[in-house]
């Protein structure tokens, strides 16, 4: 288990984690003026906060990949996540790294 605040290992995208992806895909799209054909999680890696981060490897198209950083609030504030930050023009091979949030 990972350490609070410490970014946890890789692990393959699950169906959740796609389901997340899918819900930013049009937020994403509209702040980097992009459009994405495909939307897929590859892989990803968990912060443990008051709450959770997400950071996303998602494939977008041919050789594109984006990552998502994406905040999900503890069960007692139901749950609201939001998307805190992306990073465009990653590739396939680039390790998943803490980044953060926009401003």
């Amino acid at each position: 288990m990972p350490m609070c605040g410490g970014l946890g290992g890789v692990k393959p995208a699950t169906p959740e984690v796609q389901k997340i992806c899918d819900q930013f895909k049009v937020e994403v799209e509209q702040k980097s003026g992009m459009n994405f054909g495909t939307f897929e999680a590859i892989e990803y890696k968990t912060q443990l906060v008051a709450g959770t981060n997400y950071f996303i490897k998602t494939h977008v198209g041919g050789d594109q990949y984006i990552h998502l950083r994406i905040y999900k609030k503890l069960p007692c504030y139901q749950e609201e996540m939001s998307l805190t930050a992306f990073q465009v023009g990653k590739t396939r091979e680039e390790p998943i790294v803490h980044f953060e949030p926009s401003h």
